[in-house]
Order: structure tokens, then sequence, then C-alpha cells
């Protein structure tokens, strides 16, 4: 990268840290109200920094969409009975964490499908994959891409959130560097977390 595009990236990072904490951590503001102002501003961010490209998804393209999206959910419902079986201390944080992001009011349904799901994908793979792409192979730029992801949520104090970045952001960033289009991991993201939250929610 040169030095400037280098500065671009390091500062979407720091800028992605830093709106994360404050979502999950800013307690005078609700977290409906700044989760999606903090992914509106890094899809901002993203759009002004790197062209992204959408196109129509071919019908092998929706199939891999939606049977990951489906993978995911599958994966995270297994690792919740890994955690009542074995009776690890992780199934109140489990709960917390459940309780703070999911949506309960018509309007929190509309930011998490139009402006939270879109902006997670249009900036962690759009912007930060895809620069890594352009210098790295597209297995080392999906996994840099998801320690970078992962590592992000940090901020929000939550392991749990850790661990879940790490599975379902490795498989949208793979998504994404097989397909080159964006689409097919937002299709992903959008049926994981209607699954999740809406649908079959863990909790």
């Amino acid at each position: 990268m040169t030095n400037l595009n280098g500065r671009i990236f390091i500062s979407g990072l720091l800028l992605a840290g830093f709106l994360l904490w404050m979502s999950f951590s800013w307690q005078p503001i609700d977290f409906w109200v700044l989760f999606p102002l903090s992914l509106a501003f890094l899809t901002a961010y993203a759009y002004f920094f790197e062209q992204i490209e959408i196109t129509s998804l071919s019908k092998k393209e929706w199939l891999l969409g939606l049977f990951s999206g489906a993978l995911i959910y599958v994966g995270f419902a297994f690792g919740k009975g890994v955690i009542v079986a074995t009776g690890l201390p992780l199934l109140e944080q489990l709960e917390s964490l459940y309780e703070l992001v999911r949506p309960r009011e018509t309007w929190h349904y509309l930011l998490l499908f139009i402006i939270v799901i879109p902006g997670e994908e249009w900036f962690w793979r759009g912007f930060v994959v895809k620069r890594l792409k352009q210098r790295l192979t597209p297995v080392h730029a999906a996994l840099i891409g998801t320690l970078l992801y992962a590592g992000a949520h940090l901020f929000a104090g939550s392991l749990l959130l850790v661990l879940a970045a790490l599975l379902a952001g490795f498989i949208w960033a793979w998504l994404y560097v097989k397909t080159n289009n964006l689409g097919v991991p937002i299709v992903s993201h959008l049926l994981f977390d209607l699954l999740l939250l809406i649908i079959f929610p863990l909790i």
C-alpha cells in the first residue's frame, strides 16, 4: 500500500474499533441509535475511499449465500448447546448480549436490514478485505480480514462476540474473495441475522 492508502486503511480500522466501543459501551445513547449510525458512517467511509461493485447474483450465488447463512446459524446453535452441556460460564454473557442487540421495535428491524447488515459487509469485506486482496492471496486476505474484524469486536467487551466474528467473519470474507460479489455475503448475513434474532433466537 502507498503511504496514503495505508493511512486510510489504518484510520478506517481505528475508526471502526472506536465506533464499536462507543456503540456497545456508551450508555447515555441507545444501542439501536448508536450502532446503525456507526455503520452508516463506516459505509460512507468505505464508499468514499473504495470503489465497490455489487452485481446481480446468479442462481448459484443465491444458493451459496442462503446455504452459508443457514450453516453459520447451525454453528451458533451448536455452540450454544456446547455452552449449556459443558456448563461453561458464558450463558449469562450470551443472554446479556442478546438483550442488547435483539431488535424490539419496527424501526430496529428496518435499521438492522437496511443499514447495519449491508454496512458491515460494505466496510469489512468491501473495504478491508478488498484492500487486503490487492496485496495478498485470497486465503491470506480472508484470514487477516477476519482477524481484524474479530479484533475490532474486542472493543465491544464481549468474548462471545469476538468468537462469533471469527466464525461468521471468515465465511463472509471467504464468500467475498471467491465470488468478488459483495451481494453474496450480504445475503448470507441477512439470512443469518433473520434466523438468529427473529425466527429461531437462541435465547
